[in-house]
Formats: structure tokens, sequence, C-alpha cells
């Protein structure tokens, strides 16, 4: 049985394992996709591009026998004028990974490129666990993310890229591309060719992806899509640890978390 802080450490390391996997056709692990992109691994810092939002996901599979299979979860989101990020999930949400006992915990993540560090926050345990950011981890300076290209596909041989020009989505400006990548006969055991389709919409202005839609037939349909989207100024105390948390180093309780 997987306590709450395993399932935590779980996340963290299937996030930075998907970091370094190789590219392949299907789909990335919805379950961490998210988690990736926005907070500390994808490589790129946004500043002067504040925002917060609702994050909703959702993974459609229909079986042979028509059985249809769907997941879904929601996130709360948010980034400040300093590129410091938070991302606030409920644990039941992340598939396998949170259903420990059947109950959901909710857990924070902040990652703070101004203090150069990054916390994760047991909301129900009051526990908050913390790790130094190094310089690679938070470059300054835009980097458009694969998404925003149409994925790392986009730029195959088997690849044919759509643009679909630009349209008002959740009240900010997005360029939407449609990538189409085929897997020719054989090269999965198939006896005919697969057709994979990507479409994405991406916020220059927020330079993030506020809408991408996947349709495969090996591994079904999934939707990512930002809702409520507001280009204020968050709170600042979204990008601290809340007092009355304890701090955990090397597996033991620690000392009351500084404020």
């Amino acid at each position: 049985m997987l306590s709450s802080r395993s399932i935590v450490l779980l996340a963290l390391a299937g996030v930075c394992a998907f970091a370094q996997l190789p590219r392949h056709p299907g789909p990335p692990p919805g379950d961490f996709a998210f988690m990736r992109g926005e907070f500390g691994f994808a490589g790129k810092l946004v500043t002067g591009a504040p925002y917060s939002a609702q994050v909703s996901r959702t993974f459609t599979q229909t079986l042979a026998d028509g059985t249809h299979i769907q997941r879904s979860s929601t996130a709360t989101v948010a980034r400040d004028s300093q590129g410091r990020t938070r991302n606030e999930e409920t644990m039941s949400s992340m598939g396998r990974l949170g259903a420990a006992n059947g109950a959901s915990r909710t857990t924070v993540f902040i990652h703070d490129p101004v203090a150069s560090m990054s916390y994760v926050l047991d909301s129900n345990a009051k526990t908050v666990r913390q790790t130094q950011i190094t310089a690679s981890q938070h470059p300054h300076g835009p980097r458009p993310n694969a998404a925003a290209t149409g994925g790392p596909r986009a730029h195959s041989a088997n690849a044919a890229t759509e643009d679909l020009g630009t349209q008002v989505i959740q009240g900010v400006n997005a360029t939407g591309k449609r990538v189409t990548h085929t897997v020719a006969a054989g090269v999965e055991g198939n006896d005919r060719a697969i057709q994979v389709v990507t479409e994405t919409w991406y916020s220059p202005d927020l330079q993030l992806v506020v809408v991408s839609k996947t349709s495969d037939p090996r591994f079904g349909d999934s939707v990512y899509q930002l809702t409520n989207i507001t280009r204020a100024e968050p709170d600042p105390t979204l990008f601290t640890v809340p007092s009355g948390y304890t701090l955990l180093q090397g597996g033991r309780r620690g000392s009351p978390a500084a404020q």
C-alpha cells in the first residue's frame, strides 16, 4: 500500500523519467504531461505573463467490444510575473498513483525560480518537501515548447502540418496547428497505415498551450484545455509555503518550514 509521501515521490520521478524518454508516435503520459510542461521540467522560464486558470484533461478509449473507458481530471494553476508557478492537484485525479486507500489527496507543486526552490506541499498532512533549483532548470528567455510547434513529430518525414490560423480561445489569442503523423504499415506490426492527429492551440502572449487534442486509434482520444483564464497578477501568497507546514528532510520530520 502506497503512502501519500510515496505517491508524491513516484509522481515526481515519473515526470523526470518522462522528460528523458525517447519520443514515439503514441501520446505522452497524460498524468504527467502538464506537470512536466509548467513546473520546472520544460526548460523554459516565462516572465511578464501572469495568469491563473483551471485545467481540464479528458482521455477516452474505445475497446474492440465497444466498451468505453474515460478518465478526467482538473487542476488549478497560476503563474506570476516573475515566472513562479503553482499547480494544485487532487492526487486521485492522477491515475493509479493517487489511488491509495481510495481517498483523494490534494498536493500543491510550487516552482519558484526567484528563490531557486521547488516545493511539494501535502495539504492533508501539512508537510512540505523542498528541492534546490539549479541554473540549468530555469534558463531565461522564451523558448517555444514542443506543443507550440506541433510537437516533435511535426518535423518528421511522416508528418503533415496544417496551419489553422488564429482565434480567440477563453479570451486569449491562440494560433492553431494540426499535425497528422502517419505510422507506416509494418512499423509496429500494423497491416495498414495508422494516422495520429494532434490539434494544438498556442497562446504567444502567455507562451503556453490553451487547447490540445489528440486522436490516436491505438490509444484513444485525449483533450487538454485551460478554462477561466485570468490575466491579472495572482495573489503572491499562492507561491509561498503557508504557516503551520512541517519541512520534511531525508524522510524524517524536521522543523516547521521557514516563512
